[in-house]
């Protein structure tokens, strides 16, 4: 009852710009949280509480974090909001960006993802998609990892297939587990046509680089190697 009365008062506070979307914040001397998703995610109960209790969790470490920190006068700021990138009668693909300042260096984000299937009523990862094990990344990974080093090569200035400097640690093309990895509906036409790889700061790159967003559209050949369950989620893009 306690986190039905909570959640109301998220959604009662919030109404007026965005209706429907649950949001937790707290705002004290030594912290700024907020944690919000959106009224697609709210709509399905199982991953509204999915998110609840992943807040809940989250305001937990960084209150703990916040109490921890010895420095005078310094705030911890942690945020993160999931939005949708698109959704299906059966999929709903969602995008988190998390952000965090806590008296580093300098501030840093991250992104993470989600796919829920509503028939199943939970969340799959896009392998899952598919008709056979391992087919994902064997169709994509090809013209991931080339995308990216092509990226990587534009933001280095063209030095080398991706190096910096002899030795670099981000000359690798990062495993798909590194990534955040979603479906888009670019048009919102109730069928995704992209899938979307997100390699947060660190993970490609540098920080000084951000982070790496490579986009793949979704081909016949892509729809034709999922299960069959999934196919009329999807449409076809040209390569």
């Amino acid at each position: 009852m306690v986190r039905g009365l909570a959640l109301v008062a998220c959604a009662i506070a919030l109404s007026a710009a965005s209706p429907g979307i649950h949001k937790v914040v707290r705002d004290s001397a030594d912290l700024e949280f907020s944690y919000e998703w959106p009224a697609e995610a709210v709509a399905i109960p199982a991953l509204d509480l999915r998110f609840y209790h992943d807040a809940r969790r989250k305001l937990a470490e960084a209150r703990k974090d916040a109490a921890d920190d010895t420095r005078p006068s310094r705030k911890h700021q942690i945020s993160q909001q999931w939005t949708t990138a698109g959704m299906s009668p059966r999929i709903l693909s969602l995008r988190g960006d998390m952000g965090w300042d806590t008296g580093g260096a300098h501030p840093n984000h991250g992104t993470e993802a989600l796919l829920w299937d509503r028939r199943l009523g939970r969340a799959v990862s896009a392998d899952r998609l598919f008709a056979a094990r391992g087919q994902f990344s064997s169709l994509t990974r090809d013209s991931y990892c080339g995308k990216l080093d092509a990226e990587r090569r534009v933001r280095r200035e063209g030095e080398g297939p991706g190096l910096i400097i002899a030795d670099d640690p981000f000359d690798k093309c990062p495993t798909y587990a590194e990534l955040a990895i979603y479906l888009s509906d670019e048009n919102r036409n109730g069928r995704f046509d992209r899938i979307v790889f997100v390699a947060s700061p660190y993970v490609a790159g540098p920080y000084v680089e951000g982070e790496y967003e490579i986009a793949l559209p979704l081909t016949a050949r892509l729809i034709a190697a999922m299960r069959p369950e999934y196919r009329s989620s999807f449409e076809a893009q040209r390569q």
